[in-house]
């Protein structure tokens, strides 16, 4: 048993060993057809292993094969080198089942036809043992699989991942990539297993590694002689998580189904953008292989927003909307197969407005892309229509066909093209185009072009073509109408632009019975011309009204040597120069230079002018003769060529009877109710205008000459500067300021003016230095500059000798203001004029060695800042000797016409009061140093008005005072003359006073009053003065208007009780007349003579009442001696009484005090007691002798009741009686 169980194990242990090393002794290669029949059987199709085998059994069944193949053309399979391992278990069964599958570099053809079928190198083959063979991880490196196809051969190679499958049958699992290393796609197939008709689920999962595009596919797909798949495929690109704006989201979802050579997909669903702002558009599509490959696509949708796929910072014109979103597609490019493509949408919204009914057809047919139709329906009714054929040059469309375009609204429709701007008011609402178009990103023509304007109609041919690096821009018209706007067109701006740009060509023939351009209505314009980089040929232009202008020329400028060589002529005739001016504004002339000839065009106009420009080598020539500002022009302009550093000579001569309109070339305008004399104007300038030019000119009208010579300069970014000498002259400044309209005629009388000064001319302004000249025989001297902007204030410095307070006055009030006075006032009533420095803005110093004021009043040593403003001017920082004291503070008009409103604020201290009074010292009424202070402001229509309605305060003080024949003193010398006879009557009383106040002075140390100033009248508040032996008080008025005085000073002796009298100050303030005013003082005179009469007549009565006062002392003293005799007797009665009571006290005691006999009881009591009262009042009787009363006495009672009840009378006085009191 045991040697059986030994050779059993020797016999395994033989074949382990004879399986493990036995198949490297063995030769595999020539075995290779065996196992290619081996493997064409598990296959179902012919194999062929052309390269070496290895094959080994333990510890796995192993076999490698090397260059397998099958099939042949496009359909053949090929593998450069095969690894498989086998499971033991399953092999044993009779199944192929591979534990590990290699595949290195298998390359599959598959091959298309156009009914739909599909080959490959298993497609004539049979079933095989499909389900006999199954892997559990195959590896393919580096594979590839070909189509060829009608429409073309395409390939997917690089092909590596890991697959597995059940069986040959499903069900399938594969992960890996395919591509170019730069483009790889990272793939994902799970399938389920393949049901008996051989169709299988399948979901696939495609996208570009590092890129967010994926395809998801989820059908059935049927493996057939013609394959058809079923289901809903889905390509999307979602959003970042760092979502930026302008990243591109989009997905494309529908439900495909392929089969028989045909590819439909339904339910389409489009969409692009954030989803809370996408574009979403259905539709549907499908594609043929059959007859030749075909895809159709039709898109629809009802409404597409583009403003809110863009969102918040979109651009606001329709052209910048488009142009955004164009650049985030793909470009344009030729149709691969033939096709159609359709796109409806009820509404888009774009730029702000909606496009209804956007239709677009297109048709692909080899290789080129057709527009069958297209079309919508613009903001402002416009309509548009297109068919043709469109291409692409790379990335650029190109569109060539016909064209419509219909708007009933223009304005509305190019509102909507600008963005919502306001593109200025048109008068044509209907506009229609229609023609052959040709049109390119960067030109557009229309051949046989149709234009309709509101019925006016146009034909010809228009060109449009944008420049690039190596042509010009190109503008091409060629025009027949009967009416063309170019303005309501907005073709305005490019005709413009033609003109004035030399990087722009331009080539115009044009027609028309009316032309609007510019804001001009041309009629009968004919214009043949170009201008290019070959220069300017104008072959024809004329136009026969232009504002009612007359316009003719022709000629040609070709480049040469030194520039542009030719002639051109020119011929312009009419009544205005607007068609001038907006040619040369839309030629790019400089803005300032148009401006300021249109400023002065009403001057220049009518104008009938031959314009000649003659341009030769070495020489270029303009010359302009004929009639212009009233007068005759002749003018001529030559240098070497056209250059600011060019040599030139200028020459202009301007001759005109009329002085308005040479005044207004000059820049001033005249008062259509002045004279204005003619004259002329010359111009004569030799050199480079950028570095100067020498010469000279002369203006001479109005009854004035401004003559300069020096130099000028022109440079094209410093401008226009000029240095040099000028000088001026007039001998009627007042006739001039009229003309010029800066007064008004007959204002005042004639006066000479001459100046002379050092002129410079630049960017900052107008200099004059060194300035000397006289005004009215008047010298002054000093600089002034001036900038060229009028809204920017001059500066200087003035000096005069003598500057006339009334002349300053003249500059504010107008000179007129300074005729006669009347209605009783001291001022001028004239109604104040145009002040003659209105609108100027400025400010001067200005110092004067003498100012006369009023009458012969000189102020002296004035300084002070004149300020022009435009609505008056004021006189800032005043300084000046006045009266012999300071003068300070400032004053100012300002004007509204035709009123002027007058405010002063002023203050003089130190002034000598005669010299303000106008005396002389030794004759003024008044002398001391006089401190004033006043501010003050009226408002007025002339110098009467404003002075009476002038309303202010201040305060007047007067130190070390005088008031000349005002002896305080007189007063007291009045009353003697009263008492020693003087008549008590108040005209008398004045008259003595009068004579008395002139005895002697006045003097005061100080006096000072407050006043306030309302309707032109001065009043003073109460007086406060300090004057020996004096109270001083009172009030004044001064009535401004009417230079009218009327004081009242009271005067009062410094004791108590003393009289005042009052004096009073009325009439003209130069002369005041004095009025005493005694009747209070003839009163007090009378109540004085009364008192001493009183005091008399008192001393009388006062004696009496002496008298009658000691008769009542003596009177009194008797009564006080009989008062005290009374009170001596009463002492006297009281003390008896007491006695008497002390008496019967004890006279009571000692009866009390005897025994009582019997019976005594029934006897009457004694009756001790005091009597009542009436006994007591009663005449003391002296009691009786003895103690007792006699026996039968009558008792207390009894003699009680004999008493009388009345009382006593009153005590009678024993004094004689009083002295009479004398009365």
């Amino acid at each position: 048993m045991n040697n059986t169980l030994t050779g059993l194990g020797l016999a395994l242990v033989l074949a382990l060993v004879a399986a493990l090393i036995g198949p490297w002794f063995v030769n595999w290669t020539a075995y290779r057809d065996d196992f290619a029949r081996q493997a064409s059987a598990l296959v179902g199709a012919p194999v062929t292993v052309s390269g070496a085998v290895d094959a080994r059994l333990l510890p796995t069944p192993y076999v490698r094969f090397r260059n397998i193949h099958s099939g042949a053309g496009a359909t053949r399979l090929a593998v450069d080198e095969v690894e498989i391992e086998l499971a033991i278990a399953p092999l044993l069964r009779g199944e192929f089942k591979a534990e590990r599958v290699k595949l290195v570099r298998p390359k599959l053809g598959v091959e298309a036809t156009a009914d739909g079928a599909v080959r490959t190198a298993f497609s004539a083959g049979r079933a095989g043992a499909a389900e006999r063979v199954s892997f559990d991880r195959a590896e393919i490196i580096d594979g590839e699989i070909a189509l060829k196809a009608p429409w073309g051969a395409s390939a997917l190679g690089a092909i590596s991942g890991f697959a597995e499958a059940g069986s040959l049958a499903g069900p399938y699992k594969f992960e890996g990539s395919a591509g170019p290393q730069e483009r790889r796609i990272d793939l994902r197939l799970a399938t389920a297993r393949a049901d008996a008709s051989g169709a299988l689920r399948v979901k696939l999962s495609a996208n570009e590694a590092g890129r967010r595009t994926t395809l998801d596919a989820d059908g059935l797909l049927k493996l057939a002689a013609r394959p058809g798949f079923e289901g809903r495929v889905a390509i999307t690109r979602p959003a970042r998580r760092d979502a930026r704006d302008g990243d591109e989201i989009w997905s494309a979802s529908g439900s495909t189904k392929l089969e028989a050579g045909r590819l439909t997909v339904e339910a389409l669903d489009l969409v692009y953008g954030p989803e809370d702002r996408a574009v979403r558009i259905a539709g549907s599509g499908a594609a043929s292989l059959a007859n030749g490959p075909r895809i159709d696509l039709r898109l629809e949708s009802r409404q597409l927003d583009f403003d809110r796929l863009l969102g918040d910072g979109r651009p606001r014109t329709p052209a910048g909307v488009l142009a955004e979103i164009a650049s985030r597609l793909p470009g344009g490019f030729a149709p691969p197969v033939n096709g159609s493509f359709s796109l409806d949408a009820r509404g888009v919204v774009l730029a702000g407005d909606v496009v209804r009914d956007l239709r677009l057809d297109l048709e692909a047919q080899n290789g080129k892309w057709r527009v069958r139709r297209g079309g919508a329906t613009l903001p402002g009714e416009a309509r548009t229509a297109l068919s043709g054929a469109l291409a692409f040059a790379g990335a650029e469309p190109g569109f060539v066909g016909q064209a419509e375009f219909e708007a009933a609204d223009l304005s509305a429709f190019r509102r909507w093209l600008a963005g919502g701007r306001a593109d200025g008011a048109t008068p044509v609402r209907r506009f229609a185009v229609k023609g052959e178009v040709s049109a390119r990103p960067a030109s557009v023509i229309v051949e046989k072009a149709e234009i309709a304007t509101d019925g006016a109609r146009s034909t010809g041919r228009i060109a449009w073509t944008g420049a690039t690096e190596n042509a010009r821009a190109q503008l091409q018209a060629a025009l027949v109408s009967d009416r063309l706007d170019l303005d309501a067109l907005g073709l305005d701006r490019m005709l413009g632009q033609a003109l004035g740009n030399r990087d722009m060509d331009a080539f115009v023939a044009l027609d028309a019975k009316t032309l609007v351009v510019w804001g001009l209505a041309l009629r009968d314009v004919s214009v043949d011309g170009s201008l290019d980089r070959d220069g300017l040929d104008l072959k024809r232009f004329e136009v026969r009204d232009a504002s009612g202008a007359r316009m003719s020329g022709a000629g040609r400028l070709t480049p040469g040597a030194g520039g542009l060589e030719g002639r051109l002529g020119f011929k312009v005739a009419g009544p205005s120069l607007t068609p001038l001016l907006a040619i040369a504004r839309a030629g790019g002339v400089a803005p300032a230079a148009v401006e300021a000839i249109e400023t002065r065009a009403g001057a220049i106009a009518p104008v009938d002018l031959q314009i000649d420009v003659d341009a030769r080598a070495g020489e270029r020539r303009m010359t302009v003769a004929g009639s212009a500002a009233g007068g005759r022009i002749d003018a001529r302009l030559s240098a070497p060529e056209l250059s600011f550093d060019a040599p030139t000579e200028i020459d202009v001569k301007l001759a005109s009877p009329d002085g308005r309109r040479l005044a207004a070339l000059a820049g001033f305008g005249v008062s259509p109710l002045a004279s204005a004399k003619g004259g002329d104007v010359t111009v004569r300038l030799s050199g480079a205008p950028a570095r100067g030019m020498a010469g000279e000119a002369r203006f001479s009208a109005l009854g004035a000459v401004l003559a300069a010579r020096g130099n000028v300069a022109v440079a094209p970014v410093a401008g226009l500067s000029a240095q040099g000498e000028a000088t001026f002259e007039t001998g009627d400044l007042a006739g001039l300021a009229a003309a010029l309209g800066r007064a008004t005629p007959l204002s005042g009388p004639a006066a000479t003016m001459r100046l002379a000064a050092n002129v410079g001319l630049s960017a900052d302004g107008l200099r004059l230095d060194e300035l000397k000249g006289e005004i009215g025989g008047r010298a002054f001297s000093g600089r002034a500059s001036a900038p060229l902007d009028p809204s920017k204030p001059m500066e200087g410095r003035l000096a005069f000798e003598e500057l006339p307070v009334q002349a300053l006055a003249a500059l504010a009030f107008s000179p007129e203001a300074f005729g006669a006075s009347g209605d009783g006032s001291a001022w001028p009533n004239a109604s104040f004029g145009p002040s003659p420095l209105s609108g100027l803005l400025g400010r001067f110093e200005v110092t004067a060695a003498r100012m006369p004021l009023a009458g012969r009043q000189v102020a002296s040593d004035v300084a002070f800042a004149l300020a022009l403003k435009r609505d008056g001017l004021a006189m800032e920082g005043l300084a000046a000797t006045l009266y012999s004291g300071r003068l300070s503070g400032a004053a100012g008009v300002t004007r509204s016409e035709p009123e002027a409103t007058a405010s002063l604020a002023l203050a003089l201290s130190g002034a000598a009061a005669e010299t303000l009074l106008g005396f002389a010292p030794a004759a003024s009424p008044l002398l001391g140093t006089t401190d004033l202070k006043i501010e003050a402001q009226g408002t007025g229509r002339s110098l009467s008005s404003l002075v009476g309605a002038l309303t202010g305060a201040g305060q007047i003080t007067l130190s070390d005072g005088l008031v000349r024949r005002l002896d305080p003193a007189a007063i007291d010398r009045i009353e003697p003359q009263i008492e020693a006879g003087l008549a008590l009557e108040a005209p008398k009383v004045a008259g003595a006073l009068a004579r008395e106040f002139g005895a002697a002075d006045l003097r005061m140390k100080r006096a000072s009053a407050s006043f306030t100033m309302s309707g032109g009248v001065m009043r003073s508040g109460g007086l406060d003065a300090e004057a020996d032996g004096v109270r001083l008080g009172g009030s004044a008025t001064l009535d401004l208007r009417r230079l009218v005085f009327d004081a009242d000073l009271s005067l009062q002796p410094a004791r108590p009780e003393a009289p005042q009298v009052s004096v009073a100050f009325k009439g003209p303030l130069a002369a005041p007349v004095r009025v005493v005013e005694a009747t209070s003082f003839t009163g007090w005179l009378s109540i004085r003579a009364v008192e001493r009469e009183t005091r008399r007549i008192e001393a009388m009565e006062a004696d009496a009442r002496e008298r009658a006062r000691l008769a009542r002392e003596r009177q009194e003293e008797e009564r006080k001696r009989a008062e005290a005799e009374k009170a001596r007797l009463e002492a006297e009665r009281r003390k008896a009484e007491a006695e008497r009571k002390k008496r019967e006290a004890e006279t009571r005691a000692l009866i009390e005090s005897l025994p009582r006999p019997a019976g005594a009881a029934t006897q009457g009591a004694i009756d001790v007691t005091t009597p009542p009262a009436a006994a007591q009042n009663a005449p003391v009787v002296a009691p009786p002798a003895g103690v007792f009363a006699p026996q039968g006495q009558a008792s207390a009672a009894e003699r009680h009741k004999t008493l009388p009840d009345a009382p006593l009378p009153a005590p009678q006085s024993i004094l004689p009686p009083a002295a009479a009191t004398p009365r």
